[in-house]
Parts: C-alpha cells; structure tokens; sequence
C-alpha cells in the first residue's frame, strides 16, 4: 500500500517520498528512512549545512494511535512532524 510520506518541518517542509507502508512496521522505522533519504538527498546536493540540520531531526507521529492504523486511513499523505 503506496502512500506520500512527507517532512513537516520549519527548515524541511515538502520533502517526501512514495513509500509502501507495508515495508515498514513502525513510525519510528518510517522516520528512520525518511530522515535517511532526506540526509542523502542533501548530501548528493553537496548542502553540507543542511545535513547537519536533518541529521539533528526527530521525526515523529502526531496523527495515529499506532502504525496499523495507517491502513485504514484515507490519508492520502502521512505527516512526519520535526517541529516539536
């Protein structure tokens, strides 16, 4: 099941991926990947900056209960937030 995971963020908002959720059993791995391709990305881009930013980032969930509840969702885009 494909979905946009996107960063919302004040440095990093718009980043996203398409992403099948079921390859992924938690947030936190979801973070994980996305906080990596983030990293990569700015790096391939030589934004050495940048890099230092994402890698201080903490990628978290505001809007589910717990990962399962991804499938049922309608939500075309899933939200991981690194304002907080």
């Amino acid at each position: 099941m494909k979905k946009i995971v996107q960063i919302s963020d004040e440095l990093f908002w718009g980043f996203h991926s398409i992403i099948d959720i079921e390859d992924y059993s938690s947030f936190e791995e979801l973070a994980i990947f996305m906080k990596n391709e983030l990293i990569s990305f700015l790096k391939y881009h030589n934004l050495l900056n940048l890099v230092i930013q994402a890698q201080k980032l903490n990628l978290h969930n505001h809007n589910y209960s717990n990962y399962k509840d991804l499938y049922d969702s309608s939500d075309d885009i899933i939200y991981l937030c690194g304002h907080c």
